[in-house]
């Protein structure tokens, strides 16, 4: 994309004493006007009976984590921020790199070239998440002295259509009926070619955290997770779509 920028002079049409009464003028209009635009009628109850409307957000705070599917988070609060917001996306992103780290040589949490989130021909589907929320997990939530962050986790539970992309590394939260996995955690460290997941009313989701235990359908969990995860949970790495 080339963007062109010119320097533009505004020269005033009017001299400075003709701009001030002009000015004045406007001000004095408004002051006298018989006009009037405050509310002059105060609603009954009845009227407000009559208002409804829908919240955009709600909060809400659960304590040992026990809603599933955060069942043994490892965190003894979770706040979570629910939006009534859906969100449809068509995007390809050439490069997508996040939670850098330099541990027995360089790497990233997550590094996908060629993304696509929808279709790849970017005509038949869009990718729909509906619902989403974000959570947070706090330790001693109610002590300022001790209170812990542990993770945020930001995504859907309702996620509808494809992404796309060569997964390069990829720290993820799986089926654990896949391989290279530990108990559902998928730690990716070598190019796996192009991967095409399907959604269909399922979870997405990305962790960032410091202190979290993934619990996978079956049950099982692995705890002490930390850096920037993926969560997948319906998805099998054996296949390539």
């Amino acid at each position: 994309m080339k963007i062109n920028c010119k320097q533009t002079i505004v020269k005033l049409l009017f001299s400075d004493k003709t701009l001030l009464t002009l000015l004045t003028c406007a001000v004095l209009f408004f002051i006298f006007s018989s006009n009037s635009f405050a509310p002059t009628k105060v609603m009954s109850d009845s009227d407000l009976s009559d208002v409804s409307g829908q919240a955009l957000f709600q909060i809400t705070q659960y304590t040992n984590a026990t809603m599933a599917p955060w069942v043994g988070t490892d965190s003894s609060n979770v706040v979570r921020l629910s939006l009534n917001i859906d969100m449809e996306i068509m995007a390809h992103i050439q490069s997508f790199k996040m939670g850098y780290y330099n541990s027995n040589g360089n790497g990233w949490d997550q590094d996908v070239t060629n993304y696509f989130w929808g279709s790849v021909n970017h005509t038949t589907s869009t990718l729909l998440l509906h619902g989403l929320f974000a959570d947070f997990g706090f330790d001693n939530i109610s002590n300022n002295a001790t209170r812990t962050l542990n993770y945020i986790e930001v995504g859907s539970m309702d996620t509808t259509g494809q992404v796309t992309g060569t997964l390069n590394t990829l720290n993820g939260m799986v089926s654990d009926d896949g391989t290279g996995q530990n108990n559902g955690v998928l730690i990716r460290t070598t190019a796996s070619g192009t991967r095409t997941i399907h959604f269909s009313h399922e979870v997405l989701s990305f962790i960032f955290a410091t202190k979290y235990r993934y619990t996978d359908a079956n049950g099982d969990g692995t705890a002490n997770l930390s850096g920037i995860w993926t969560k997948i949970p319906n998805y099998n790495s054996n296949y390539t779509t």
